[in-house]
């Protein structure tokens, strides 16, 4: 970057900061820091962004210590997932640190038995490690989510997007999904709940209208049981919103775990031409009783 580029990025991030404090987007939480205004992202994107790849990671300060991967790790991109620091402009729940996701048009990956490039998908998502049965225990996953302003978050059509997952999976790999935050396509968010164990739709619960530019906190609380006595709550800023009593395994010898990021499902079926996407989540943590 030449001088005359650099100080016009400290001009921008500058003027953008006194913009932001002037009552740019933030979270509804005063108790949380205040979100990045448009300003700020563009001074951000203008620079190009950098961070440390979420391949792998153990963070303590947004994922609460808790171990992540990248689930389609074939061709996916190393900055898909970056660990980015507020005082570089982005938007950061608490501490000093968010994870900024990105999926730009034509990005697709893969993992040994499933391509999302022959499957009419993208994504870049990660997921928590962990496959320890968790048959019998209740969990409780917090996480915080912040949508920045951006053209084309969600394409109009009968494409989805969905944001974080709760997933089953057991020792012999049979996957599959209880739960999704889902991007509606008048940009809401909704809650999505998988019927059984398949992937059919049994409900979808409108749970924010008008999510951008501001920190979402999502609670999951998770009754993990392969009987009846299992059962799936959601709280949208600690507000319940979603309430199943149900089985919430398979087996007994599977786990329920957390994945976020950005998924694309049936990407053809847009009616208008896809953008850059991103997403920044921050505050994860995980509890077990």
């Amino acid at each position: 970057m030449d001088k005359t580029t650099s100080s016009a990025l400290a001009l921008a991030l500058a003027l953008a900061m006194v913009l932001a404090g002037c009552g740019g987007g933030g979270s509804t939480d005063t108790a949380a820091p205040a979100g990045t205004a448009p300003a700020v992202a563009a001074a951000v994107a203008a620079a190009g962004v950098t961070g440390t790849t979420c391949a792998t990671s153990t963070n303590t300060d947004v994922f609460g210590g808790l171990a992540f991967q990248t689930s389609h790790r074939i061709n996916a991109r190393d900055d898909g997932c970056l660990i980015v620091r507020g005082d570089a402009g982005h938007p950061v729940f608490d501490g000093e640190q968010s994870a900024r996701f990105e999926v730009r048009p034509g990005d697709c990956s893969a993992t040994s038995s499933y391509d999302d490039c022959t499957q009419d998908r993208s994504r870049h998502e990660i997921n928590e490690t962990t496959q320890a049965p968790t048959n019998g225990r209740t969990l409780v996953y917090t996480a915080h989510v912040f949508i920045p302003p951006q053209e084309r978050f969600k394409p109009h059509g009968k494409n989805t997007l969905f944001l974080t997952q709760i997933n089953f999976v057991d020792s012999g790999d049979v996957y599959g999904t209880l739960a999704y935050l889902e991007v509606a396509d008048n940009g809401d968010l909704l809650v999505r709940s998988d019927s059984g164990f398949t992937f059919g739709i049994e409900k979808q619960y409108p749970v924010y209208a008008n999510p951008v530019g501001k920190w979402i906190k999502l609670t999951w609380e998770i009754r993990s049981s392969a009987g009846p006595d299992g059962s799936l709550r959601v709280y949208v800023d600690d507000v319940l919103k979603v309430d199943e009593s149900r089985p919430t395994l398979p087996s007994a010898s599977a786990a329920n775990r957390l994945r976020i990021g950005i998924y694309n499902v049936f990407v053809s079926k847009a009616t208008e031409p896809y953008a850059d996407q991103v997403v920044y989540f921050d505050g994860i943590s995980k509890s077990i009783r």
